[in-house]
């Protein structure tokens, strides 16, 4: 298509269109895959034709060695042909893990990937996981930047979000102002305009699907629906042995602080109970199999571990745009991938 950039492509998976642009690295190491929020393109990791690509994330990973995938979902642009209303978190999990498995088998990859969910795709931390173990790809931990996991969307957050005529949802007279002002910021701290405002409307933004919206709201059978029952399923924040572990970076910014006020013990939660769960819970270990002496060991490292794994990186909401935050992002993610590792191995230590 004409609105695609040059090394982008259109990719199918579990029979959805997303937008991705692959850069190959090192085969011995992970796989990154890149997961935009609401309303844009994965370009938002790597640019646009003719911008200094520094400024952007994908530049930084693929310089420490590391294959990068940005992908998207579909929202209403002009790079897909069809809009799909009905797309859910689990559509969006299962497409972008097929999608990864392809990339992996065509590009002789490991079975090992990172996940970096930015905004609101923190929603499909989860899904994305189930679908990959489903495929045999490991997913050892995911980095959520300012990211929101799968639980109910406070109502603050969703205030002036309009249906449209294709049976989507707008956020431009919501949303578009904020984002504007928020990249504008990030500029001013690289002392230069990155993008501006008529690049980043026309080839980065878009109208989404009811279902990433994080409400209980869906679209089946050609109409609008609100189902608790299936919006609890499709986000499954209580499923906590589905998820990989949870790192986190916010930022600093007082335009927006929902996500440097919660993120951090909102992923934390997730990531303890998932110790807990895959460690006691699954296991059937009893508590009284390990001794007093370990679990009093273990009890204040495991409850320091949402400290190991947070970070924070001066910016706002696009702290990963532009060259110093992108730069300082792709530092902590190398440095969370050796620190998991070390994590598992000390706490496989003190329960052996």
């Amino acid at each position: 298509m004409s609105s695609l950039y040059e090394n982008e492509e259109v990719r199918f998976g579990n029979g959805f269109p997303s937008l991705i642009r692959f850069f190959k690295g090192d085969p011995n190491k992970p796989l990154v895959v890149f997961f935009p929020g609401w309303s844009h393109l994965g370009r938002i990791s790597y640019g646009f034709s003719g911008c200094d690509e520094k400024h952007f994330l994908a530049y930084w990973l693929v310089k420490k060695g590391y294959s990068f995938l940005a992908t998207s979902y579909p929202i209403d642009h002009p790079v897909y042909e069809t809009v799909h209303p009905e797309f859910t978190l689990t559509d969006w999990g299962e497409m972008a893990a097929d999608i990864v498995d392809q990339i992996i088998t065509e590009n002789s990859l490991k079975k090992n990937v990172i996940a970096i969910n930015w905004s609101a795709s923190g929603q499909v931390i989860r899904p994305f996981n189930v679908a990959c173990m489903k495929r045999g790809i490991d997913v050892p931990f995911g980095l959520a930047i300012e990211a929101t996991p799968g639980i109910q969307v406070p109502s603050d957050r969703t205030k002036g979000l309009k249906k449209t005529l294709k049976d989507m949802i707008s956020t431009k007279s919501a949303l578009y102002d904020l984002f504007w002002k928020e990249l504008r910021e990030q500029s001013l701290k690289n002392s230069t305009e990155i993008i501006s405002r008529k690049q980043y409307e026309d080839h980065f933004l878009g109208d989404i699907p009811v279902a990433i919206t994080g409400t209980d709201e869906f679209f089946e059978n050609k109409r609008f629906t609100e189902d608790a029952i299936k919006g609890l399923e499709d986000k499954g924040f209580f499923s906590f042995s589905e998820y990989p572990l949870v790192a986190i970076i916010s930022g600093n910014s007082n335009l927006v602080p929902y996500h440097p006020i919660v993120d951090k013990y909102t992923c934390g939660f997730l990531t303890t109970r998932k110790i807990y769960h895959d460690n006691f819970v699954n296991s059937q270990k009893l508590g009284s199999a390990v001794s007093e002496q370990k679990v009093n060991e273990l009890i204040p490292y495991i409850n320091s571990i949402p400290d190991l794994l947070s970070k924070v990186v001066a910016g706002n909401h696009f702290l990963f745009v532009g060259k110093k935050g992108a730069r300082s992002v792709a530092n902590h993610l190398e440095k969370f991938d050796s620190e998991i590792e070390k994590i598992k191995t000390h706490i496989s230590g003190m329960l052996s």
